[in-house]
């Protein structure tokens, strides 16, 4: 496959990405100066060609890089707030909770004191797919099973640091929120064995909460990432 440069990428899908620049801008610090050597391999073997961003293009996709950490540490969500000096709704910080499950705060989770994004170039929905809404988790699991895209990567659920990377550094590239009505349900667990779900991200900032596997309901969907 020929090798696509990242303003190449840009041309190809519509300037919707977050790329090393936009990165820079937001955080203010050069993504890829922190990386492994192995990790800056696998940023610069880009795995898209620009047959793949087109269709992504018109199938309401974004391109973004993602990397785990800054000079200082791990980019982990409540690190990643931290640079962004807000982002997520303050109830995350006070208590958070559903059906009859005790509250909890994301400061004592791992999926937002631990987990990071794997360093790598992803395509994602910019909405999640209509098909996953009013389904409980499994079902939604089955909607991906079916997809089957063109490139060899399966679309599956994103983790609940990168959906919160996606969507804070998007709308501070972009002036948009994106998850504005809707929610996304990650792969991440929380303590209680919840999955996590982020959005309703509105001027409060951006939501989180997780629920149990046979929650459903309307505005609860996946984007999908390959």
């Amino acid at each position: 496959m020929p090798v696509v440069t990242v303003d190449e990428a840009r041309a190809a899908i519509g300037g919707a990405m977050l790329g090393p620049d936009d990165i820079a801008t937001v955080l203010g610090f050069d993504p890829l100066e922190a990386l492994s050597t192995h990790e800056r391999h696998v940023v610069s073997d880009f795995p898209f060609s620009i047959a793949d961003l087109s269709t992504a293009r018109a199938n309401g996709e974004f391109l973004v890089l993602r990397v785990p950490r800054d000079a200082h540490g791990p980019l982990t969500m409540l690190r990643l707030a931290e640079r962004l000096a807000g982002g997520l709704d303050p109830k995350v910080h006070q208590g958070v909770g559903y059906l009859l499950r005790d509250e909890w705060t994301i400061d004592a989770q791992p999926f937002a004191t631990t987990e990071t994004c794997p360093a790598g170039w992803r395509l994602v929905r910019r909405e999640p797919l209509p098909a996953t809404f009013n389904l409980g988790y499994r079902a939604q699991d089955a909607v991906l099973a079916t997809l089957s895209p063109a490139h060899a990567v399966v679309p599956r659920r994103r983790s609940a640091v990168e959906i919160a990377w996606d969507t804070l550094l998007w709308h501070r590239t972009h002036s948009e929120r994106l998850l504005a009505g809707t929610w996304d349900w990650s792969r991440s667990e929380s303590v209680d064995e919840g999955l996590v779900a982020l959005g309703e991200f509105s001027d409060k900032g951006l939501g989180v909460i997780a629920y149990s596997r046979a929650v459903r309901f309307g505005t609860l969907g996946v984007c999908p990432q390959r």
